[in-house]
């Protein structure tokens, strides 16, 4: 009986390193691979502070969440165009196309999602000048202290 306890155990113990490790090494490649491609296509980031400063300035940046629905309902940067990673190539043209010159800013709740936003942006056209990520994303909004629309 305790041999038949024991040998349950350690499946147990395997499977739960088991799924920690495929969890942990699936992060780690979506990571790598969001840098890779920050780093090859020169992707820009904007602080908080400077989002703030530039909603403020003349010239505003369009700023398109990329986050999913859910998400988007428990807040959202002001006058932010909600645009899902899912359909932002979809949708984005009906917003501001690829010959305008307006800035735009993309993000999501902690600035990865947008790295790949911003790359599928350039190669759509977009002037990879005009695009920029919000480093920390939306969290980097809240900690900032700045206005959240609901």
């Amino acid at each position: 009986m305790f041999a038949i306890r024991q040998a349950a155990r350690n499946v147990s113990i395997r499977q739960q390193a088991r799924s920690f490790t495929v969890t942990s090494v699936a992060l780690s490649r979506w990571t790598d691979m969001v840098k890779k491609t920050k780093n090859e296509v020169g992707i820009q980031e904007i602080s908080a502070d400077d989002l703030k400063t530039e909603l403020g300035a003349g010239e505003k940046p369009v700023v398109i969440d990329v986050r999913e629905g859910g998400e988007v309902q428990r807040g959202k940067i002001p006058n932010a165009v909600p645009l899902s990673r899912g359909v932002l190539e979809l949708g984005i043209e009906k917003v501001v196309t690829p010959e305008s010159d307006t800035p735009i800013v993309v993000y999501c709740a902690g600035g990865l999602r947008s790295i790949m936003a911003a790359e599928s942006l350039i190669r759509m056209g977009y002037d990879k000048e005009n695009i920029k990520s919000l480093k920390g994303g939306f969290e980097a909004w809240k900690k900032g202290g700045y206005q959240i629309d609901n």
